[in-house]
């Protein structure tokens, strides 16, 4: 799988690699001066896992967030989420408000039934720098090794919602019994 953030694809066009299927969500408006499509997200799944899962788009009601759901041809309930969502940057023309994108994405994150596992993945354009991003003397990590060291309001954001939904960034974080 190959989550992909800013598609820039108009309408109903898809991204076309050879042995992929594309499930995408492109923006429903565009600015009138646009030459181009801005933002969208997409999911870009190997052919061969059509074979033995269900594929299916999950929800795409909201610009920049697309939901997928994988399912078990021969087990049902063996099911999990995929997620690839786009924050544009914090002083974009095309800005969002931030607080109602993460609670979207709370609300969309609270509905998936029965705790079935997800991943989210995408560009949400939040720099955490050296922040917590998740609950110190409750959640027990691996260290999160920084090389960008600076941080902006996204990330504050970004940092109290991956709290709020008990999950955490993965990059940067190796544990040293897998290696």
């Amino acid at each position: 799988m190959i989550g992909i953030t800013e598609s820039h694809l108009l309408k109903n066009n898809i991204i076309k690699i050879d042995n992929y299927k594309w499930y995408g969500n492109n923006l429903s408006h565009i600015h009138t001066r646009a030459k181009a499509g801005s933002g969208g997200v997409g999911l870009l799944v190997k052919e061969e896992l059509l074979c033995t899962l269900n594929i299916n788009v999950e929800d795409k009601s909201t610009d920049e967030i697309i939901w997928v759901k994988f399912s078990d041809k021969t087990n049902n309930s063996n099911i999990f989420y995929v997620c690839v969502t786009y924050l544009t940057p914090e002083f974009s023309a095309r800005s969002t408000n931030v607080h109602d994108f993460f609670d979207t994405l709370m609300s969309q994150i609270y509905s998936i039934p029965n705790g079935y596992p997800f991943y989210l993945c995408g560009d949400f354009n939040s720099r955490i720098g050296e922040m917590e991003d998740f609950i110190p003397g409750v959640d027990n990590l691996p260290v999160r090794e920084v090389i960008d060291f600076k941080s902006n309001s996204y990330g504050e954001i970004f940092c109290e919602f991956l709290s709020n939904i008990n999950c955490c960034v993965l990059n940067g974080r190796i544990a040293l019994e897998m290696i």
